[in-house]
């Protein structure tokens, strides 16, 4: 065999600037890595090669060759020992900066596994020694090496915490010093690390810290941003040592974040720090009165002119996230994190007060600012966006929509988007003035793209307004239908764009959400459009329009019901699963999936044939690790990366026992982390959506994959991805719902085995997640199974005490999604819309938790639950806090039953306060509070009836709020059905009756309508007085959205009761109704007439 070349003329080799010599060095190299010695060689270039790049390649080499503890640990001592002094020496020799920054990485290497045994205490030493030198160069190189060794084995170095942290006040006293950087990287990598013990000397280090970081952000940008990593890791792992000097470091990033002169990159790290902070010390900033300079300089950013990237990003910030994207971009983030975490009373006063200039200025960026800003606080602040600003900001945003300057509209439609996703149910009462703003533009998109031209700017902020507003109009809708589809059509049948056409499906899409049924007439044009981009292999470019032609297909099918679509649906299935088989592609994938579940909804039991095919890809989907991407550190930039790979050869490794007694589960130094691809994560997250669906449609013949379904999804449950956690959850809850539905014997085995499992990890995350959202998903979550298994989900011992337990955390504020780490504020600093919607989320498990339990045993319960929400109800509480906590109160009545009568002392004083409160909502759910515990409260009840009654005659006297007026029906019906006695009727029943049809509460039709049914079977004279109005207003909501099935069943008995007893007084009233109504009416007759044939039979 030929002897290799020597080690230093291979590694030459691979420094050339010739492909074929670096294959050849290469190969050599990989050969030369196989035989023994090859360390000690690799020792020897390193520290006496006369080419810097070959010793900094030679340390790179050791470094990877031994990060691997198996590798190390097969050398002799005396080989260790050698390597540990020389690669000192070396560093002490080293001229070269990028050379010593190699060879102290690879000491970082050895020293993670020779501190741990205390088998090198000459490192310990020279760290010493070289910190404390007054030569500033070694001093620089003993910072950098504790800041690498710090990062690999800071747990190491604890035990020389207090020395190194005395060392590193001196290390800082010079600014302008690499070392006092080098100080920064060490300090963040122990931040983690530090105890109760350090905690003081570590906060007396932040104010030299901050000096430092000041001359960096002057000097050298990229580490003053690389610096600002410590404040990220103290607020995320130690908050506490921040908080002494917490203004300060505020006052330092936005000093930074809003100075123009500075770069992107560290400006986006200040404000993304910004964001992190007002979420995680919400109570601190609004203390310290920081909202107003914080809000100022983010509205400053957002205003500025962005270095062109308005354009890329405005309206669509799911690109690229905080460090990643520009100022702008992480700017309008942090407003967001402001709009959900701080209160509005503080925020939205100083944003409006830049807001209401900025919208007149000549400047167009500065009206751009304003119109982002509104729009990012549309979610956090859309309570009081809805209720007190909503009419005059639309009004602005309609000003913008038609202004000749693109940017501006542009940011309007982005707004406008933004308040229709978010600003429900009272933005869609606007729409005939929105609609035909965003018509006209869409026309002459329509007129552009039809004489050839290219897609005009702002296309995806016009689409985007148009498709989100739409799409929560509902039957609003149906007016506007025939010109919407028409525009959409003439886009999709002109040579428009690829893009412009995926935006064109999805708007159909958006359409059949809202217009359901209605869009029959269209669908075989729709079909005949999207054939082509379902049926045929597409291209690279025109794979998008597949994937939103099978989504666009899933919501028709969903929307338009059953007898619209069932003669499609076989081979919708077909064609999702040729797909699926023919492209390999995650969008394609969740895609199919959400298909094949909208198709569940039409087909139900026939989907049985196609669920092991469905089933075994979308358990793959959630085993996959598909998409991970694996970041690395670039610490050898301007190397050659021709040494991957050629840590370990396959000959090596191949059957190696593990010396250590494990496998090495140390971490690649290489390695910066890992992430995953959004597509991916999108596919996990819509395959729990997806098996949801399935599970809720397809019954029993889902049952077979149940088990594995709820083994995979339940590992989904701790899955990095928030958006991931919450989609199981809700999957998880209604697998357990649909074992409650079964009566197979396997389910009921199941379900007991998975609920004693559901119940505590839900229990688990409520206390223990960060994300609010994926908290409110478990609490519903509790609410729903609860509502729909029953007493079986408390029948495990603890189950019980866990779900009340997490319902008083919350309450009390206890989890960590409610900033633990936070200071206690005072109760008039308010609270957050989003944490006040958490509390509500907790409130809305007390009903059904009543509905899981006798009412005796939820009686013990609600005495301990029932201060925490009449706490809730103070007047200095906001106008959310008062109307959930009533109504969860007034909800909680009906639970009870009788067994309210116990707790009319403490609550009738709260209804009957709330009754004349401000607020229509808070009104409106004590007014149904009155209802409920005049229903249920028995004889500790009524000693109060008139009392009662005449709250609600006062109320009925001023009040105009539709949803009120419909309580106060509900409230009286109420109370007759409980007490006709005692209720003077003459009086009553007439002012409930001119009060009637209901506006907008019909749940409450059931309610009234009962009410009477009861006043006819015991022939009340006033029922028999007022027959003819009350069939009447039966003939007119019988089947129709007003009526549920149990108003359906009531309306039919009276109907044919009085079909029965009153045919002549029926018959001419049916005459005088127009056909519709007539219909009904006779329909509801022959119903309850067959009802009550068959009862008697």
């Amino acid at each position: 065999m030929a002897r290799s070349p020597p080690l230093e003329e291979i590694l030459n080799k691979l420094l050339v600037a010739d492909n074929a010599v670096i294959q050849e060095g290469t190969r050599e190299l990989g050969e030369v890595l196989k035989t023994p010695g090859v360390v000690g060689e690799l020792c020897r270039v390193m520290g006496t090669s006369t080419a810097p790049q070959v010793r900094q390649y030679a340390a790179v080499i050791l470094r990877k060759r031994l990060g691997k503890g198996r590798h190390w640990t097969k050398l002799e001592p005396e080989v260790k020992n050698g390597i540990k002094e020389g690669v000192i020496q070396a560093l002490m020799r080293e001229p070269e900066s990028s050379v010593r920054t190699a060879i102290a990485q690879f000491i970082g290497v050895i020293s993670r596994y020779e501190l741990p045994s205390e088998s090198w205490p000459a490192l310990l030493q020279f760290i010493q020694q070289m910190v404390q030198s007054q030569n500033p160069q070694e001093r620089q190189l003993g910072v950098y090496v504790t800041s690498v060794v710090s990062g690999v084995a800071g747990d190491q170095l604890m035990p020389h915490l207090h020395h190194l942290l005395k060392l590193f006040a001196i290390t800082l006293e010079d600014p302008a010093q690499p070392a006092a950087f080098h100080t920064i990287q060490a300090l963040t990598n122990f931040a983690p690390l530090v105890g109760q013990d350090h905690m003081r000397e570590f906060q007396d280090l932040l104010p030299k810290v901050l000096v430092v970081m000041k001359h960096l952000v002057a000097n050298d940008e990229e580490q003053a941003a690389e610096a600002m990593e410590l404040f990220d890791v103290l607020a995320e792992c130690e908050v506490g040592l921040l908080v002494p000097h917490l203004r300060a470091v505020i006052q330092l990033c936005l000093d930074v974040s809003g100075d123009n002169n500075l770069g992107d990159s560290v400006r986006v790290k200040a404000i993304t720090f910004l964001g992190y902070i007002i979420r995680l010390k919400k109570k601190y900033i609004v203390k310290n009165k920081l909202v107003v300079p914080v809000v100022s300089v983010m509205f400053g950013v957002v205003c500025s002119e962005g270095n062109g990237e308005d354009e890329r990003m405005l309206g669509f910030l799911g690109g690229e996230e905080g460090e990643g994207g520009s100022p702008v971009h992480a700017a309008a983030q942090t407003l967001d994190a402001c709009a959900l975490h701080l209160p509005p009373e503080k925020l939205l006063p100083t944003l409006m007060g830049h807001v209401e200039p900025a919208i007149k200025h000549t400047n167009p960026h500065m009206v751009k600012g304003a119109y982002l800003s509104l729009a990012m606080v549309a979610e956090g602040c859309s309570d009081t966006l809805r209720l007190k600003h909503l009419h005059p900001l639309l009004q602005c945003i309609c000003m913008g929509i038609t202004n000749e300057n693109q940017l501006i509209r542009n940011s309007a439609l982005f707004a406008l988007g933004q308040f229709a996703e978010h600003l429900q149910p009272d933005i869609s009462k606007y729409h005939a003035e929105l609609l035909p703003v965003l018509f006209e533009y869409l026309t002459q998109t329509c007129v552009v793209v039809s004489s050839g031209g290219s897609d005009p700017p702002g296309v995806d902020r016009m689409f985007y307004a148009l498709e989100v507003f739409c799409e929560n109009l509902e039957a609003e809708l149906l007016p506007h239908l025939p010109t919407l589809m028409d525009r959409l059509f003439a886009v999709l049948a002109a040579p428009t764009s690829v893009h412009m056409k995926e935006l064109s499906i999805s708007a159909i899409g958006a359409t059949a959400n809202a217009a359901k049924e209605h869009m029959s007439p269209y669908f075989q044009q729709i079909v005949e459009l999207l054939k082509g981009y379902l049926t045929q292999d597409q291209t690279e470019e025109t794979m998008s329009l597949q994937v939103q032609s099978l989504d666009t297909l899933g919501q028709l099918a969903r929307c338009m019901g059953a007898e619209n679509f069932a003669q499609y649906a076989q081979d919708c299935v077909s064609l999702g699963l040729g797909l699926m088989e023919r492209k390999d592609d995650p969008d394609v994938r969740k895609t199919c999936y959400l298909l094949f579940a909208s198709l569940a909804s039409v087909m139900k039991q026939d989907m049985a044939q196609h669920l092991p095919k469905i089933m075994e890809r979308m358990i793959l989907s959630l085993r996959s690790s598909d998409g991970v991407v694996t970041h690395f550190k670039d610490d050898e930039v301007g190397l050659p990366t021709t040494i991957e790979g050629l840590s370990s050869s396959e000959e090596e490794d191949e059957g190696e026992v593990d010396l250590e007694g494990g496998e090495d589960n140390a971490e690649d130094d290489d390695v910066a982390g890992y992430s995953v691809e959004n597509a991916f994560l999108e596919e996990k997250e819509d395959t729990c959506v997806a098996l949801r669906e399935l599970s809720l449609h397809c019954g029993d013949m889902f049952l077979p994959y149940l088990d594995k379904c709820v083994e995979e999804v339940y590992k989904m449950l701790n899955y990095p991805s928030e958006d991931v956690r919450q989609a199981a959850v809700g999957a998880m809850s209604q697998f357990i719902i649909s074992l409650t539905k079964s009566q197979q014997p396997q389910a009921i085995e199941s379900f007991n085995k998975w609920i004693c499992v559901f119940v505590p990890k839900l229990s688990e995350l409520i206390r223990t997640d960060e994300e609010r959202s994926v908290v409110m998903a478990c609490l519903e979550a509790y609410a729903e199974v609860l509502k729909e298994a029953g007493p079986p989900v408390l029948a495990p011992p603890g189950h019980l005490e866990a779900i009340l337990n997490c319902v008083k955390d919350v309450m009390l504020k206890k989890t960590m999604c409610q900033d633990m780490a936070d200071e206690v504020g005072s109760e008039d600093e308010g609270e957050a819309e989003h944490d006040e919607m958490l509390i509500e989320y907790a409130g809305e498990v007390v009903p059904s938790l009543g509905k899981a339990m006798s009412t005796q045993e939820f009686a013990q319960q609600f005495a301990a639950l029932l201060p925490l929400f009449a706490n809730k109800t103070k007047k200095s509480c906001s106008v959310a806090e008062r109307s959930f906590s009533l109504g969860t109160l007034a909800e909680s009545v009906e639970a009870l039953g009788v067994a309210s009568g116990a707790f009319v002392p403490q609550l009738l004083p709260l209804f009957l306060s709330g009754a004349r409160d401000e607020d229509d909502e808070v009104r409106s759910n004590c007014i149904y509070g009155l209802g409920v515990l005049g229903q249920h409260g028995a004889e500790a009840i009524l000693p109060s009836y008139n009392q009662i009654l005449a709250a609600l005659s006062e109320a009925l006297s001023k009040e105009s709020f539709p949803r009120a007026l419909d309580n106060i029906c509900g409230a009286v019906s109420r109370l007759i059905v409980a007490n006709p006695a005692i209720v003077p009727m003459e009086q009553v029943f007439p002012v409930v009756l001119a009060r009637l049809p209901l506006r907008e509460d019909f749940e409450e039709n059931s309610t009234v309508f009962s009410m009477f049914l009861v006043l006819y079977r015991v022939q009340h004279p006033m029922l028999a007085q007022n027959l003819p109005t009350i069939l009447k207003l039966a003939a007119n909501i019988y089947k129709t959205k007003q009526a549920d099935d149990k108003t359906n069943e009531v309306i039919q008995e009276i109907v044919s009761s009085a079909s029965r007893d009153f045919p002549d007084q029926l018959n001419s009233l049916a005459q005088s109704l127009e056909p519709e109504p007539q219909g009904r009416l006779q329909a509801a007759v022959q119903a309850g007439t067959a009802a009550a044939q068959q009862a008697t039979s």
